[in-house]
């Protein structure tokens, strides 16, 4: 005699599997969304610092000496100009221009759909508030998650800024975890610390 499943068995086995994917979804979508940002932030990486040292190549810049002029310094239009006419010209951008028509910052799309938000903030230095997800883009960014910070200081293309270049990984993960700010927008060391790590996204990692 051959023996069926009843319904309440079936009902019971539907109800086990539907609460064990509910348990574990919520972990391979977070590690999935890990793994993006991760790959996502090499990949800028390596484009922006091959793009740069093609711009250095090409004329003859030498860090640490690069110096931007005064009227690029806080200015949109002319940070964007010079942006396109040096570094932009080895980088494949879907779109560039003034984020919110913000006078001191423009903005680039990449065609992976992430991008950034860039100015001039001194003669020495130059920030570009990486976004995985053009949509997250937004001025002074940084939250570590969905936007991470890089600077072009005296020529040199380096994730967070020159302050965390030569901090031990447990000072970046203590200043990644709590912001000397006190702004959870604007974790400055996580870009590097994540560099640290290999580009990975570590489980100590605060996400």
């Amino acid at each position: 005699m051959r023996r069926a499943f009843t319904l309440a068995e079936v009902l019971i086995t539907l109800g086990i599997i539907g609460v064990v994917a509910a348990m574990t979804m919520p972990v391979l979508i977070n590690n999935y969304q890990k793994k993006v940002t991760a790959v996502r932030l090499e990949k800028f990486y390596t484009i922006m610092s091959q793009a740069v040292i093609r711009w250095q190549n090409e004329e003859s810049i030498t860090p640490p000496d690069f110096l931007f002029d005064d009227d690029i310094v806080r200015n949109g239009n002319q940070s964007k100009n010079w942006f396109n006419s040096s570094i932009g010209k080895y980088i494949n951008q879907s779109s560039i221009n003034n984020i919110s028509n913000a006078d001191s910052y423009f903005d680039s799309k990449f065609n992976d759909g992430s991008g950034f938000v860039a100015y001039v903030a001194s003669n020495d230095v130059m920030h570009f508030f990486y976004c995985v997800e053009y949509k997250y883009c937004s001025l002074e960014s940084y939250d570590g998650r969905h936007t991470f910070l890089f600077s072009l200081v005296n020529g040199q293309f380096i994730p967070s800024t020159s302050a965390q270049s030569q901090k031990t990984r447990s000072q970046l993960l203590n200043e990644c975890k709590n912001p000397t700010s006190g702004n959870k927008s604007t974790r400055h060391a996580c870009a590097r610390l994540i560099q640290v790590d290999g580009w990975e996204i570590e489980k100590d990692y605060p996400w």
